[in-house]
């Protein structure tokens, strides 16, 4: 019995050995499974969950014009978070709430609330909080010894130190990076890489009772340097801004200043704009349209309507708006026939007024109902001759002109470096039937964009050559050291340099002389343009009629030496005149005026211009009667004295003050003589007169005259006055200054 139960044990006991022989087998077999063959797996696992990975931002590259002037930057902001887990109780989440809320203005049942969430150690108040705040909150602190419960992130914002300046080719930041223009074309240079802060935190948050720690630093982004001047943009959207309260336009004016040799954009913008800071706010020109639709404020329609002139403020129209060119086109048709030989400069064209074309049943009208007569093709084209190009259009054939359409770009994007650049609307070439080409040779029924008509007429001023346009000069890292450039393009070769350069001419003697593009032109300096004026044939009235236009201008200078073109569109003109000489080519004088001697280019005047220049009155405040008598004189104008004594003590007009230098004259006050001393005469009305009579009206009557606008002002039937400072009427001292602008109002398109 005893040997049984011994023999029962000893069987009992090995089987128990065997099953714990086995039981440590399968777990040292475990062991050896998850800490060796797969170590690194549940190392990962458990590191996942002790774990908390912080990113540290990276900061975004600067944009910067082609000078180095910082267009959009960084500046610090803070996040503004609460540690619940640390407030005592709801009293302290209460106090903690109305405070921040008042100092942060958010509201205080949201802070509240994210006060009461006892087992969380950061809850966000608010972002992107500037410093005046962040500077309060912080006092807050100080004083509340709320050090544990209130905590600031320091973070950066997206910054535009110019506000709206250039905001349709910078673009701004959206949730994920960039949104439009060269925020959203180079992201991934401007964002660089983030950083990581990983350190080891238990399920509530807190730090655990070991060190953990990692960090792998941020790569700051690159900066991108433009080819943008900030003084040519901002000359300019001055423009831009006057041509769309002066011409009262319903769509907006658009413009580009480029270089025609190297592709480069100066400039570029159009208005009404955006501010790039408040990004999501219209302006107050765009709140003025929502308002004139008289809709329901915060209604669906009301709402829909905000967006869409919200997006449309986005939008760059230079690169994806399409237009018809209307007669600026005819640059490029003339250029097309020069080049292939088959008009001559002296060349005889009559036009009647109209030119019927076969297949097509009403007449082509000339803008001059009358006709101009017989004319030689230089004058034609200056004179925007509808029924001449018609007639030149169809010399060059349709197979011949499509060919030129094409090298020209206009049957490809430009390749511009901004997004959503449009595709022009055009026929192919087996529809360029002779009623299109009639029509095509005078710009119309065709779409372009923008960029793609300055890019063709940039290929006119430089000899002939299609480069790309770019907005891009390099991207560089911190140290300066170039990443990446932007090195000139050239497509093609569409025409000779001769062509070019014979083109040239005609254009200029068209700005100059008696031509279409009269507005345009620049004292001291010879500049080519061309007008235009097309329909918009896709808005109709009631009628199924075209009601709506679009003005614009094209010009380059210096007319021998070309070195910058500009484009100037006004998108329906409501005002008094549809047309690209009145509502575009003034303001293109006027930005040319301020940007070619800003660039360097000197002018030259000839004895006519000398007759037109004006000349800057110094301060001759102290000076002997005998010193300013000799440097007045030096600027040559005439001067009379009022009073007696050794000295001046005052004057009119003010120094600095810009006179006409043919009847400028400055009379200086001696003594106890005061300009309240002498004879006060009221300005007389001049508006609508001709230079000649507001010449001699203003001058008989003892002002001096200061001349804007047409500086050309006896060319053609002379321009006209439109406006004048002081007014008509005003009661001021003899000598003043009565500033007055001319424009030439006998050109159309």
């Amino acid at each position: 019995m005893q040997e049984r139960m011994s023999t029962h044990i000893k069987r009992r006991s090995t089987v128990i050995v065997i099953a714990l022989i086995l039981m440590w087998s399968v777990i040292v077999g475990r062991l050896f499974y998850y800490q060796v063959i797969h170590h690194k797996k549940y190392q990962q696992s458990v590191a996942d969950q002790v774990q908390r990975t912080s990113t540290v931002s990276a900061e975004r590259g600067e944009i910067l014009d082609r000078n180095g002037v910082v267009l959009a930057t960084n500046i610090s902001v803070w996040r503004v978070f609460i540690s619940p887990i640390d407030i005592k109780d709801s009293s302290q989440a209460a106090f903690i709430a109305r405070h921040l809320s008042e100092i942060l203005d958010v509201d205080y049942d949201t802070i509240f609330n994210r006060a009461l969430r006892e087992n969380r150690a950061d809850e966000t108040v608010k972002r992107n909080v500037e410093k005046d705040e962040a500077d309060k909150v912080l006092a807050f602190i100080e004083e509340n010894d709320l050090k544990k419960q209130i905590h600031l992130e320091a973070t950066t914002k997206r910054y535009y130190p110019y506000d709206s300046l250039a905001a349709n080719v910078i673009g701004f930041m959206g949730t994920d990076g960039g949104s439009y223009g060269l925020e959203l074309q180079y992201d991934k240079h401007l964002k660089g890489t983030p950083g990581r802060y990983i350190s080891a935190k238990n399920g509530l948050g807190m730090d655990m009772p070991f060190k953990y720690e990692s960090y792998v630093e941020a790569e700051n982004g690159y900066d991108v340097v433009t080819t943008i001047d900030m003084r040519i943009q901002q000359l300019l959207e001055k423009q831009l801004k006057l041509s769309y309260e002066e011409s009262v336009s319903g769509g907006g004016v658009t413009g580009i200043v480029m270089d025609v040799n190297t592709g480069g954009v100066l400039a570029m913008g159009q208005y009404p704009t955006y501010n790039l800071n408040t990004p999501g706010t219209l302006s107050e020109e765009l709140l003025n349209v929502l308002n004139k639709a008289e809709l329901i404020p915060n209604s669906e329609e009301y709402k829909a309507k905000y967006n869409e002139l919200l997006f449309s403020s986005w939008n760059n129209k230079a690169v994806s708006w399409l237009y018809e060119p209307g007669s600026t086109f005819k640059v490029i048709t003339a250029s097309m026939a020069l080049e292939e030989d088959i008009v001559s400069p002296t060349e005889t064209f009559t036009c009647v007024g109209h030119i019927k074309v076969p297949g097509y049943g009403p007449p082509v009208h000339c803008h001059k109902r009358t006709g101009h007569g017989t004319m030689v093709f230089s004058v034609a084209l200056q004179q925007s001759c509808n029924p001449t190009l018609v007639t030149i259009g169809q010399r060059i054939g349709s197979n011949r002109f499509y060919d030129y359409f094409t090298a020209y770009g206009y049957t490809d994007k430009t390749g511009i470096d901004l997004r959503g650049e449009a595709s022009g609307l055009y026929v192919n070439r087996n529809a360029l039937n002779i009623v299109e080409l009639s029509v095509y040779s005078f710009g119309q029924t065709f779409k372009t964009s923008p960029i793609q008509q300055i890019s063709a007429i940039s290929a006119v001023a430089n000899g002939g050559y299609v480069v790309t346009p770019h907005i891009l000069d390099k991207i560089v890292d911190s140290k300066g050291n170039v990443i990446e450039a932007f090195d000139k393009t050239v497509k093609r070769q569409v025409i000779s340099k001769d062509t070019s350069e014979y083109l040239s001419t005609i254009l200029e003697e068209g700005v100059s002389g008696n031509g279409g593009a009269k507005n345009a032109y620049v004292l001291g300096y010879k500049v080519a343009a061309k007008t235009g004026t097309s329909q918009k044939r896709d808005i109709l009235d009631e009628n199924g009629q075209s009601y709506l236009y679009v003005g614009s201008c094209v010009a380059y200078a210096p007319a021998d030496d070309p070195q910058i073109a500009v484009l100037f569109i006004c998108d329906e003109p409501l005002g008094n005149t549809i047309y690209g000489s009145m509502v575009a080519a003034p303001y293109i004088s006027n930005l040319l005026e301020e940007v070619l001697p800003y660039m360097g280019i000197e002018s030259s005047y000839n004895e006519e211009d000398q007759k037109r220049a004006h000349v800057q009155v110094w301060d001759f405040t102290g000076y002997t009667v005998e010193s300013a008598i000799m440097n007045v004189r030096n600027l040559g104008l005439s001067y009379e004295f009022v009073g007696e004594g050794p000295e001046v003590v005052s004057q009119i007009p003010a120094g600095g003050s810009s006179v006409l230098m043919s009847t400028g004259k400055v009379i200086f006050f001696l003594g106890s003589a005061k300009p309240e001393d002498i004879q006060q005469i009221t300005v007389p009305d001049v508006l609508g007169q001709t230079a000649s009579v507001v010449n001699r009206t203003l001058t008989n009557a003892g002002f001096n005259i200061k001349i804007d606008g047409a500086m050309n002002f006896d060319e053609g039937v002379g321009a006209k006055a439109v406006s004048q400072t002081p007014a008509a009427g005003e009661l001021v001292p003899k000598g003043t200054v009565v500033t007055v602008e001319f424009r030439h109002t006998d050109g159309t398109d």
